[in-house]
């Protein structure tokens, strides 16, 4: 299966020349941000090669996911990836939902203090082009995976630039795009983007407006107001936002760490924005 539907989302060049291409959506009629989602699920169910894994954190974001392949009605694994004592503040949301469902996740254990000591930590981010370290050991564990990987990545980020609203890219999230390819992994790193209507659906959302023409004041982005979002159509066990690093980031670990994540930085830390209207005439 394709990264994105029909590939329309395309990433080129590094650094300060890294750009997006967006081709425009194939239906006139968009549904709600959750209808486009469990149509996009069936479109990934009819692609993929392998059996359905779905990769869960335990955060929201993957967890709207599952709850919308469930509500499409379609058959899957789950995969979780742990780092033992170290990201279990995270992944106890996974766990708690996989035992109330009668889920039997595959667990992917990844010893994050031997990624780095070992050397593979750096060159797995000089391969993906990847500056963000907490991707780092998600995509050693993806290749520990089997099947057909979805993961729950770039969903739509708008951010407040003095009442301006922008979409946002960045390379560091879209080198998970780069590792399923040079990994020959099936599957998406990025279902919350799966098809542009999917984008436009999320632009629409009478949330997410709110936000973009300033109705909320003080707000600087969609980062928590897409959990809202997510949940018009499910209910939550209320957490805070994870990256599963906050514990590994209190460690005599993150010096070596960051040493080998700044070399990457001054390569591949594109930044690509436009602005919300533009980005809907791009698609529509």
């Amino acid at each position: 299966m394709d990264l994105s539907y029909n590939n329309f989302f395309k990433q080129s060049g590094n650094g300060s020349s890294w750009t997006v291409h967006l081709d425009k959506c194939k239906n006139n009629i968009i549904d709600s941000f959750t209808n486009e989602c469990i149509k996009s699920a069936k479109l990934v169910e009819q692609t993929a090669l392998h059996s359905l894994t779905i990769l869960f954190s335990g955060g929201i974001d993957s967890e709207f996911m599952i709850r919308v392949f469930q509500s499409a009605g379609i058959k899957f694994d789950v995969a979780i990836i742990d780092y033992g004592h170290w990201n279990e503040h995270d992944t106890k949301y996974a766990y708690d939902f996989c035992k109330i469902n009668d889920i039997t996740p595959q667990v992917i254990d990844v010893d994050v203090e031997d990624l780095v000591k070992s050397g593979e930590f750096k060159e797995i981010a000089t391969k993906s082009k990847c500056c963000a370290y907490q991707m780092i050991p998600v995509m050693k564990g993806i290749t520990k995976a089997t099947g057909s990987i979805i993961m729950a990545n770039g969903e739509p980020y708008f951010k407040n630039y003095d009442g301006k609203w922008k979409w946002q890219e960045t390379q560091r999230v879209n080198s998970y795009n780069r590792w399923y390819e040079i990994n020959n992994i099936d599957g998406t790193p990025d279902f919350l983007r799966y098809t542009p209507e999917m984008i436009v659906a999320f632009a629409r959302d009478p949330i997410i407006q709110e936000l973009i023409n300033n109705k909320r004041p003080g707000k600087l982005s969609t980062r928590t107001s897409k959990h809202k979002l997510y949940s018009s159509n499910y209910n939550f066990v209320p957490r805070q936002k994870y990256t599963g690093w906050e514990m590994l980031e209190e460690s005599p670990i993150m010096d070596e760490v960051f040493s080998n994540i700044d070399e990457v930085k001054k390569l591949y830390n594109g930044v690509y924005e436009i602005s919300v209207e533009d980005l809907l005439s791009r698609l529509v």
